[in-house]
């Protein structure tokens, strides 16, 4: 499918809110226009996420479609080894709300894996895809596949054409920071630990990591989420009546959540659509600005899920801390751009 429909979908949501009357609004509210690039987009991104898992995954998505410097291609719906976190449940989960956003047709939903990685080559269409979209040569657009849950669909998709490894660029929201002793405790990593593995230790691809030091600052409060997501339109209150869902359902198993919430996967869209206004000098659109990170060489991880440290081979980039201000704002200002 073509985001050529998406991007037609944002201008011409763009031109209807700008034809509003002042008179038509609430005196509280302010309708900007949309921003669109003039240039177009500046990057390819395939979207990977766990939806059925914690709510972040979804809050994500909202905020990648609805990012126009991204020419988003298509979005994997994946488990996370819960009987009730499926890969069906995130496919249903992300049909819905594409239908909410008027974007059925518009962005391919695929559905991704639920099996641990292991010894069997797997093959599936979603892992095609992954192959497809970085062996395309009708391009210029770099290609970043951000992932907010395991490593399951890209370690396939690299087992079975290693050569896409040069080709694309692996954003991950998951791991423990590095340098550091282990990754075994975090839980994007258990979902599929061999997958890392494998994807760490075997492969050349490049790795940017933001890991659960950096994604757990990524806090919202209950009452934000009321007064700048739930208002705007049919998504927005989708999204709030999602954390809702979530607190009631965390409550039958005795957890009080309070009044905060993790937004940590909306850096996945703030590292690929949020970058700085000028290119690094040969780098394409890599500078992200305040978000701090690290180029350390890629350690080595072991079955135990810990780390050992190496003075050699391909360097990653771990994120320590991102830009939270900018990534939510620009999140609730798009929300009210379009919704509002």
């Amino acid at each position: 499918m073509s985001s050529m429909n998406r991007r037609q979908m944002l201008t011409a949501s763009a031109a209807s809110l700008a034809g509003l009357s002042a008179a038509s609004q609430p005196a509280w509210t302010k309708v900007a226009q949309p921003f669109m690039p003039s240039k177009g987009p500046r990057k390819r991104v395939l979207y990977i996420n766990d939806l059925s898992g914690d709510i972040d995954g979804l809050f994500a998505t909202v905020h990648a479609l609805l990012s126009p410097t991204i020419e988003l291609r298509t979005i994997i719906g994946t488990g996370t080894n819960s009987p009730i976190e499926t890969s069906a449940r995130s496919l249903a989960l992300g049909n819905e709300l594409l239908g909410l956003m008027g974007l059925s047709q518009s962005v391919a939903m695929l559905k991704g894996l639920d099996a641990d990685f292991a010894s069997t080559a797997i093959s599936s269409p979603a892992i095609q895809a992954i192959i497809d979209e970085a062996m395309r040569s009708d391009t210029k657009l770099p290609l970043y596949v951000a992932v907010g849950g395991g490593l399951s669909e890209v370690a396939e998709a690299l087992r079975a054409e290693p050569r896409i490894a040069g080709r694309m660029t692996l954003v991950w929201i998951g791991g423990s920071s590095i340098p550091g002793a282990s990754t075994k405790g975090e839980y994007n990593y258990q979902i599929d630990p061999g997958s890392v593995q494998y994807v760490f230790n075997k492969t050349s691809v490049p790795i940017w990591q933001i890991s659960d030091a950096a994604y757990r600052t990524c806090m919202v409060s209950d009452t934000e989420l009321q007064m700048y997501v739930a208002p705007c339109g049919k998504v927005g209150a989708w999204l709030y009546r999602k954390v809702s869902e979530m607190g009631e359902f965390m409550g039958r198993y005795g957890a009080n959540t309070g009044e905060t919430w993790t937004l940590g996967d909306n850096p996945l869209v703030l590292l690929t659509a949020l970058n700085d206004w000028v290119p690094d000098a040969g780098r394409r659109y890599e500078r992200t600005g305040s978000s701090e990170f690290e180029e350390v060489f890629v350690p080595l991880i072991q079955p135990d899920g810990s780390y050992v440290a190496r003075d050699s081979g391909r360097k990653m980039r771990a994120y320590h801390r991102v830009d939270t201000r900018m990534m939510m704002q620009d999140f609730y200002a798009k929300l009210s751009a379009h919704y509002g």
